[in-house]
């Protein structure tokens, strides 16, 4: 039994859905395809048009209920935000330093085999406040958590970027195929469901196609 799970690394309900992911991951016998994407502002900067402060207010006020409800770190304040945005027009920076180097490592993290571990670490860091996340102790430190070492992480990313560049382009295109744009977005089979809040709606379906626990 297998599932895909779309992500995106500045989406704070991508981050909260990890823990969850996590615990399934650890106790049933389920595959989880782990599809990083470019966050929206990169994949569809027309969604942010007229967009300003009174929408971010009201999402940050939201992601806060759920994180409060989830027991998890949560603040507005990013420290860098991985998307140079101006949050009071909406408006797109053309100069994005942050995004595409975590992204990057991120699908690298996935080829080694801890995708979801190395997520969960950095979106942690990000979204729990941690200043100046995107420096390389920070970034050590949550590598070094899922047995990965940065440096040679970061050397194979620069070695295959071409190719990861690839897989996560071909990720935003079964995404959209899938039947949505936005993130997390589980699929298991023909059927989807957007947002941690459908993680339940996943694992009944998943339990009345037999998902079955490991044996331990």
């Amino acid at each position: 039994m297998k599932i895909d799970l779309y992500f995106s690394f500045r989406s704070p309900y991508s981050y909260l859905i990890l823990p969850r992911i996590l615990k399934l991951k650890s106790e049933y016998d389920i595959k989880i395809n782990f599809k990083i994407v470019y966050p929206l502002a990169i994949r569809m900067p027309e969604f942010f048009k007229n967009k300003g402060l009174p929408y971010f207010i009201a999402l940050s006020a939201d992601v806060r209920r759920n994180a409060k409800k989830l027991g998890m770190p949560f603040t507005t304040k990013l420290k860098p935000d991985p998307i140079k945005q101006n949050l009071m027009t909406g408006t797109i920076s053309k100069q994005q330093p942050y995004i595409f180097d975590i992204c990057h490592l991120g699908q690298m993290a996935h080829i080694k085999g801890v995708g979801i571990e190395f997520a969960y670490e950095v979106s942690s860091l990000i979204f729990g406040g941690t200043k100046n996340w995107n420096h390389d102790d920070h970034l050590s430190k949550a590598a070094e958590n899922v047995a990965l070492d940065l440096h040679s992480l970061r050397a194979s990313t620069k070695e295959q970027e071409t190719e990861i560049i690839k897989q996560i382009e071909q990720n935003q295109v079964d995404q959209l195929n899938a039947g949505h744009h936005g993130v997390p977005l589980t699929v298991f089979e023909e059927k989807f469901f957007f947002g941690q809040d459908r993680f339940d709606d996943v694992v009944k379906l998943l339990k009345e196609n037999g998902l079955q626990q490991k044996i331990k």
